[in-house]
């Protein structure tokens, strides 16, 4: 693994001496895929193993999940009002995937989430989809939560993406509550768990791309979209990396 280094030796409340580990490491240490330890110029997964999660751009009702056709209608007709559509890239229960995104979110190698927002980039680059008058959010973390690992993964793919779509960022949505991890809860749990815990700072844009690393049961992204819609949001499209 590329200048891999035990967490415990950075402990959440030095995320600075961390970051500046990794921004030193990337120059002393070579890069090698994370999943067959093949040599890279840059990158975390080599060309075969990045085939192996099948990252190509789709688009989803994000409620029902019904697949649709990708064209210069980023919006499915289907049955979600909060969120016009879902676009995702690629299954979280793939093994390299998953790889990724724990490394980055557990281990804290932040920089994995500008590496598939660049991939997320290059999707959209290639696709018809116009997203002009957008402009890019993300789904945002309690600032003590946010604090204690670092960084926003959300965040670094927002930001990875307008630099290289030429959207500017909107970061006025904030979550003013702690909650419970999703992970731990069911369904109903998680809507109960998420309620109430999103508020906007200032009046959103009319359009905004949401963002966040994965999507399951939705239940953050639509509390979130519902406090976007209440401020006068009027066009939500939500962007993961994997679903």
């Amino acid at each position: 693994m590329p200048r891999s280094i035990p967490k415990i030796l950075f402990p959440d409340k030095k995320p600075n001496i961390f970051k500046l580990y990794q921004i030193f490491g990337d120059f002393l240490f070579p890069y090698f895929c994370l999943s067959c330890n093949k040599f890279l110029k840059y990158g975390y997964l080599c060309e075969n193993c990045l085939k192996e999660i099948d990252f190509c751009l789709k688009i989803f009702c994000p409620k029902c999940k019904r697949r649709s056709p990708i064209t210069e209608n980023i919006y499915t007709i289907c049955c979600s009002n909060l969120i016009k559509s879902l676009i995702t890239f690629c299954n979280y229960e793939v093994e390299n995937i998953k790889l990724l995104i724990q490394l980055g979110k557990i281990d804290g190698f932040y920089k994995i989430f500008e590496f598939l927002g660049y991939l997320i980039f290059e999707e959209i680059k290639n696709s018809k989809l116009n997203f002009k008058d957008y402009y890019i959010s993300y789904v945002p973390m309690y600032y003590l939560d946010e604090k204690r690992r670092g960084f926003n993964q959300a965040k670094i793919l927002a930001e990875t993406l307008s630099k290289n779509i030429q959207l500017k960022i909107w970061d006025g949505l904030i979550k003013i509550k702690p909650t419970k991890l999703q992970t731990e809860l069911g369904y109903k749990d998680r809507i109960e768990n998420v309620k109430f815990a999103f508020k906007c700072k200032d009046i959103p844009p009319l359009n905004i791309i949401l963002i966040d690393d994965v999507i399951t049961t939705g239940a953050t992204a639509f509390e979130c979209a519902k406090t976007l819609r209440e401020q006068g949001t009027k066009n939500i499209i939500l962007i993961t990396i994997a679903t």
